[in-house]
């Protein structure tokens, strides 16, 4: 559907599908409604971390809620423009270091004693050294690599610590699970497993990149 629009809005299109099957895993591309969607926001002048931002609390809108629809970018639409608060005070403006330093040196602290110590360091490293110049291309290179860190870290899982994980967010559907077909429920499961991990580490969400970048 995108062999024919601005490379630009390409480059969009794959960063938003990405982010998307982090959230929830499942298909590895768009739905032709997601990307109708998706381009008429970028028509509109919406940007990428705007979209992303929408997206993780659409999500975790669906946790609370225990959604077992999948998620889409349609329900990203009502989160748009809302503000998430991060988790880290932005430095003041008199500060000349990087504006991701409050997050790199607090994953150097986590990864101290974290089983994935060298991917957070990793991360720690790639976040500080991103050209700081443009906040909006600043802000998804960041989200470019937190996201690549979460893809890493449910791939790395062993496969007993995946099941488990797994057969811990079906259990959150257990009164339910009668309710709708098999294929639909473990869409819904492998989106709560992964949505766990994301939990395991709460500074890095889209809200908090935006707060450091954008105060």
């Amino acid at each position: 559907m995108f062999e024919d629009v601005p490379v630009a809005y390409q480059q969009a299109a794959e960063e938003v599908r990405a982010h998307l099957v982090a959230l929830r895993g499942g298909a590895p591309f768009l739905s032709p409604n997601d990307a109708a969607l998706l381009v008429h926001w970028l028509d509109e002048g919406m940007g990428v971390p705007t979209i992303l931002r929408a997206l993780e609390r659409a999500s975790e809108s669906r946790r609370k809620r225990r959604s077992r629809i999948p998620l889409t970018l349609g329900h990203a639409k009502r989160h748009l423009g809302k503000v998430t608060r991060g988790a880290l005070k932005p430095l003041r403006e008199a500060d000349a270091a990087h504006p991701l330093v409050p997050l790199t040196n607090a994953l150097r602290e986590r990864a101290e004693a974290d089983p994935r110590r060298d991917a957070l360091n990793g991360l720690a490293t790639t976040l500080e050294t991103l050209p700081a110049e443009d906040a909006d291309t600043l802000l998804r290179g960041a989200l470019g690599a937190v996201r690549r860190f979460f893809t890493g870290a449910w791939d790395g899982l062993s496969e007993a610590d995946r099941r488990t994980r797994l057969d811990q967010a079906r259990a959150e559907f257990a009164d339910v699970e009668e309710e709708v077909d098999e294929a639909t429920l473990l869409a819904a499961v492998q989106e709560h497993a992964r949505d766990r991990l994301r939990r395991d580490y709460p500074l890095l969400t889209a809200a908090t990149l935006w707060d450091l970048v954008h105060t």
